[in-house]
Formats: structure tokens, C-alpha cells, sequence
């Protein structure tokens, strides 16, 4: 899947200005403890990896997706990016997948220039094969009825947006559908912080979907299903996904900060001290971890066991991990023993290593950036949007 095109459902708050003549953007990944950004730059010779940053915290940014404190964010926003010399104004964002709802639906659909004779079975799978598929709806009432049907919140208290992801293999007179819808009051935090830092919001993204979307170009899994984990700080979420298709989604409220937070309590460290302490793997704490990395992997386990009950027919081939806290030592080894699927780190200079567009002679400077690899897999791929805008 190429991305719900969340930006044009919020385009009334989103400022588009000049589109045509942008040659960078700013992928920016607001986490629960840390920004981090990234920047692609188009060229004569093709993209070229400017910036990579990222700045930790000890206080928590958001709190079940929402800013906490939006002046904050927007100051430590912009300094980060005056800290780099990162000078472009255009950007990229992602919402918290937990404060996001997403819904599939199976609607019928018609082409309103010709009436459709009903084809299902066989036959209606070679018809939607050929039958081209339209990007929206004409009449954009029906899709508003069935937010307000699956939403439980009103449409003033939303902003929502919708993928038509392929007709209905079965019955070509229907259609399946992705229905994502947020909060106003989440999506106007994150703009709000754009403007203040100067900054012009042109990609609202989410970030399972971001990650996601970057499983698919880099590995393309179209033969089996495959697991995305992404193990944040206070969130991991899960996605199981085939070719463009999102199977199944799942967050759970379990990450990195609760572990940093029972070696502060176990030993009487400072949150700084237990932070550097938890991410360098030291003796003195790693004792610590075997709790934590065992709920990490029971939850995917479940997660799998859940989805091919529900899917007898699937299989997932690999599962794929991202955020820092899957850098833990033991947390492969662990899911593996409980799953029996083969574990990897997500490496998101994959897609710019295989990309076309990419200038090869700068493909040694990404090993300077071997530290970030799997903490930015957000911010890039957001930045790659840049091509979405051509």
C-alpha cells in the first residue's frame, strides 16, 4: 500500500504553497520521548541524503497521541533543526497510530456512466483484474454516511480520509475501502507545532503506515504475509501486511520507557543514567530485561496466533523490527523462540540503496549514519515523500 493520502483529508489545514518547485522535506517523527528528522534533497544527479538527526528526552511529548506541550515541541523542533542547519520549510509528519482509528469496509460501488450487470465468483475475479479502479468516489456523501456509521465520534469532532484499495474479488460491484479518521483536536496539535517552529505541514501521515509502506518498497512481500513491529517508547505497534495490503493492526501501551523506568526504580538511577544504561546493554541492568523482552514477545505471539486463526489460509514468511527498544539484546532470539518466524531488523537505508533516484556515490556517507538505522525509518520514509509531490 503507497500510504493513506491523510494529507488530503486535512488539506484545509494543511498550507500547500508551491508544490512544483520543492527539492527537500523534512521527514519529521514526533515520538513519545525524542524527535527525530530526516532530510532527502533533490539534485541534478538525483536524491541525496542531507540530514539525519534526533534529539531524546526525559519528559514524555505526547500522551495517547496528543502534544502535551506544544510550545515545547515547536521550540526543541526548530532549535534541532537551526542545530543541523537544516534551512528548508517544507515537512512531513506522522500521527501516533494509537490515536488514530482505522476501519476496512466492503461498499458497492458503480460506475456512474454505465449500469453494471451483477458478476461474482470466478468470473468476477478476472473482471476486476481488467475493471481500472477509481481514486475516489463521485459522490463523496456515501463515503461520509459510512464514516458516520463506523466512527464513534461526529463528523465536526474529525478529520478523516479514505484509500480505495482494489474492487471486490467476489462481486466486482463492490469495492474495499480504508476509512482512517482522527480527532481535530490531535491533527490541529500537530499543525500547530509546524507553524510555530516555521515550518510548512504538507504530509500528515501515520506512523504504522509509514513503516509499513516502507516494508513494502524496500521488500516488496507479496507471496506471504509479514510482520511489522515497531517498538517505541511507551507504544509497540503491530502490522501484519500482503503486497499492498494491510491485514491487521495492533498497538499495545508497552515499550522502552517502562523498562527504563523499572531500572530506575530496581536501582535508584537517574532516568539519564538508567536510559544509557538500558540502551548500551550494561551488566549491571540487563538482568532487568528478560521480564520485558518475554511480554514483548507473548504480545506478538498472540498477535499471530489471533490473526491466522482469522486467516487459516495465510502465512507470515517474517517479521520485521524497528524503534530502539528492538535493539535490546535477547529481544530477536526471544521472538523467534516463541514464534518459529524468521527475525530482522528494518534497515531504512534499503530504500534509498535500491532506489533509482538515489546517488549512488553517496551511498558510503550512510555509513556515518549506521547509529540511527533503526531509529528513523519514520522520519526517512516521510522525507521520500518528497517524489509523492512531484
Amino acid at each position: 500500500m503507497r500510504g493513506i493520502n491523510i494529507s488530503a483529508a486535512f488539506s484545509k489545514l494543511v498550507e500547500k504553497v508551491g508544490l512544483k518547485t520543492i527539492d527537500e522535506i523534512i521527514g519529521v517523527d514526533i515520538g513519545t520521548t525524542s524527535i527525530k528528522v530526516c532530510v532527502l534533497k533533490k539534485t541534478k544527479k538525483g536524491l541525496v541524503l542531507s540530514h539525519l538527526a534526533k534529539k531524546t528526552f526525559s519528559e514524555e511529548l505526547l500522551s495517547d497521541g496528543h502534544i502535551i506541550d506544544s510550545d515545547m515541541v515547536a521550540s526543541e523542533l526548530a532549535n534541532l533543526l537551526i542545530e543541523n542547519n537544516i534551512k528548508t520549510r517544507y515537512a512531513a509528519c506522522a500521527l501516533s497510530s494509537y490515536c488514530v482509528i482505522t476501519k476496512k469496509v466492503v461498499m458497492p460501488f458503480l460506475e456512474a456512466s454505465t449500469p453494471q450487470k451483477s458478476v461474482k465468483g470466478k468470473e468476477a475475479k478476472k473482471t476486476a483484474e481488467k475493471r481500472p479502479l477509481p481514486t475516489t468516489f463521485e459522490d463523496e456523501k456515501i463515503i461520509e454516511s459510512e464514516v458516520e456509521n463506523i466512527i464513534p465520534f461526529p463528523l465536526k469532532e474529525i478529520n478523516y480520509s479514505y484509500q480505495l484499495m482494489g474492487l471486490g474479488k467476489e462481486d466486482e460491484n463492490t469495492v474495499n475501502i480504508v476509512i482512517v479518521a482522527a480527532k481535530k483536536e490531535i491533527v490541529e496539535g500537530f499543525v500547530n507545532v509546524f507553524q510555530l517552529a516555521g515550518l510548512n505541514l504538507l504530509v500528515l501521515d501515520v506512523d504504522i503506515f509509514s513503516l509499513t509502506n516502507l516494508v513494502e518498497q524496500i521488500h516488496k512481500p507479496v507471496d506471504s504475509s509479514v510482520m511489522v513491529v515497531d517498538i517505541g517508547a511507551a507504544v509497540t505497534n503491530m502490522a501484519i501486511i500482503k503486497g499492498e495490503d494491510i491485514g491487521f493492526t495492533r498497538e499495545i501501551l508497552l515499550g522502552g520507557s517502562y523498562l527504563t523506568s523499572q531500572i530506575v526504580k530496581s536501582l535508584k538511577f537517574s532516568f539519564e543514567k538508567a536510559e544509557e544504561k538500558k540502551i548500551k546493554g550494561d551488566a549491571e541492568v540487563i538482568y532487568l530485561f528478560e521480564d520485558f523482552i518475554f511480554n514483548i514477545a507473548s504480545e506478538i505471539n498472540k498477535t499471530i496466533n489471533f490473526y491466522m486463526s482469522t486467516n487459516p489460509n495465510e502465512t507470515i514468511s517474517k517479521i520485521y523490527l524497528s524503534g530502539g527498544t528492538s535493539l535490546l539484546s535477547g529481544m530477536n532470539e526471544k521472538i523467534y523462540e516463541y514464534t518459529n518466524i524468521e527475525v530482522e531488523h528494518l534497515n531504512p537505508f534499503a530504500l534509498l540503496i535500491d532506489n533509482p533516484h538515489f546517488v549512488k556515490e553517496d551511498i558510503d556517507q550512510m555509513r556515518d549514519y549506521d547509529e540511527f538505522k533503526e531509529f528513523n525509518g519514520i522520519a526517512l520514509q516521510l522525507s521520500s515523500r518528497l517524489m509523492d509531490l512531484e
